[in-house]
């Protein structure tokens, strides 16, 4: 493998790992808030979670990790699509023959 993918896809999978820990983490506040409240009376998304508190912070390393992860899945297609731009370039070199004789 390349070392410009073996990178990326190191970047990828330790994003990767940061999205499920966030996603995890954010899971189970939303889990524990909804214990505080009756069945059926759970307040709308906007209502819960003002800035600086705990379950804000959480969805919010969310989405921040949501969207590395998407930035390096995007970094690692597009370096897969310029090695094989490179080498089909490599590929498609014409040679020039040249003859030499002596008279």
């Amino acid at each position: 493998m390349h070392i410009d993918l073996a990178t990326r896809r190191r970047v990828l999978l330790v994003m990767y790992q940061r999205y499920q820990k966030a996603d995890r983490a954010w899971d189970v506040a939303r889990q524990e808030v909804k214990s505080w409240f009756p069945r059926g009376e759970w307040p709308s998304s906007s209502k819960i979670g003002d800035r600086g508190s705990h379950i804000r912070r959480l969805y919010e390393q969310r989405e921040r990790a949501m969207i590395q992860l998407d930035a390096a899945r995007l970094k690692l297609d597009l370096a897969k699509q310029r090695l094989a731009l490179r080498r089909q370039k490599s590929m498609t070199t014409p040679t020039l023959f040249l003859s030499y004789t002596n008279r």
